[in-house]
């Protein structure tokens, strides 16, 4: 017997790893800020700022994909746990990332270099799953086509 796949449900699964993802880049901010230390705190509210709007902007990519197809198996499963994994370890360091490039910690150059090699494989990651998903989905889709249609 075959199981049709429940996209809400996948669909469901991704938000509240999105959701988590935003809880612990939130967490970390003020802890001990008070009404005279904003200022100090400014570095790490624009590193929030900017980790959670490149958050953003990959779960708009992620909303469009499932907008765009009715097509789900194992394999778009698989790949979306990938994406949701790198999300996860991708979104929460970058604002290390940031805190640096505002001067919050000073690094070598090489070992930034390091860093940003390091945050490109991610983004590579990022964007690969989403292209095996629509590439999954494009012959899934067609196959049925061509089904239906011979």
């Amino acid at each position: 017997m075959k199981f049709l796949h429940s996209i809400n449900r996948l669909e469901s699964v991704s938000d509240g790893v999105f959701a988590f993802a935003a809880t612990l880049m939130v967490v970390t901010i003020g802890n001990n800020a008070t009404i005279t230390s904003f200022q100090d705190e400014l570095p790490n509210l624009i590193s929030f700022a900017v980790s959670f709007f490149v958050m953003m902007a990959i779960w708009k990519v992620h909303y469009n994909y499932f907008r765009r197809t009715d097509f789900i198996d194992n394999w778009i499963i698989a790949f979306n746990m990938v994406l949701l994994f790198t999300v996860l370890f991708y979104i929460f360091p970058i604002r290390s990332l940031i805190n640096t490039g505002t001067g919050g910690v000073r690094i070598s150059i090489e070992k930034f270099a390091s860093i940003f090699q390091m945050y490109s494989s991610g983004f590579l990651l990022i964007f690969l799953c989403f292209c095996f998903m629509y590439l999954r989905a494009y012959k899934k889709t067609n196959d049925l086509k061509l089904l239906f249609y011979s």
